[in-house]
């Protein structure tokens, strides 16, 4: 896909070496992805309003496993997934030892995250909210001391996931974008 968006002046694009798509992805990582990806299918219009989409659980695992290796990010960093759905996203971080929280505002994905996560005793953490902070009722949750965040936004939406980045998140810190299979744009704020 290609980039048709622009980038705050506060960001910048950070160039995914290809090797990253080739680190290794151990059996049990692809086990968990092939349940949570069945579960998804069984969902229907039960979460997330019928829009649930899961995002590519793998290159994500792949993607946040190359910054641990190229030491962008430190083992145990901050993780953050906005609008994590069912958790796939912030279960892999954990897996991989980030502290990883996911924040939702669908309150039944919540619930199946932390199943998700029970299920396969991952120590990550969900949150019923937000990451908007017009949503009524809801905590809104921002990239504020993350390592990284973690998001697959619909199309149209890039921009302005780039600007709550922009706006919150501390110098150095890496924002994943999940924009289709094998396609993560990884984009860093400028500093640090």
């Amino acid at each position: 896909m290609g980039q048709d968006f622009a980038i705050p002046s506060g960001l910048e694009r950070v160039a995914v070496s290809p090797e990253a798509g080739d680190l290794p992805v151990p059996r049990f990582v692809d086990c968990f992805i092939r349940d949570a990806e069945d579960r998804a299918e069984g969902y229907g219009d039960r979460a997330g309003k019928g829009l649930f989409v899961p995002g590519d659980g793998r290159y994500a695992f792949q993607i946040l496993q190359w910054l641990l290796r190229t030491k962008a990010v430190r083992p145990g960093a901050a993780f953050l997934e906005w609008g994590s759905g069912q958790g796939m996203a912030t279960i892999l971080a954990a897996l991989l030892g980030y502290d990883a929280v996911g924040v939702e505002i669908d309150e039944a994905l919540v619930r199946e995250s932390r199943e998700l996560a029970e299920r396969y005793d991952v120590r990550a953490r969900f949150e019923h909210g937000s990451y908007d902070s017009s949503a009524p009722g809801m905590e809104t949750v921002t990239a504020k001391n993350r390592a990284a965040v973690y998001v697959y936004p619909w199309p149209g939406e890039e921009p302005h996931f780039l600007e709550l980045f922009a706006a919150a998140a501390d110098p150095g810190a890496y924002l994943l974008m999940g924009l289709g299979p094998e396609d993560i744009h990884v984009f860093r704020k400028k500093g640090g």
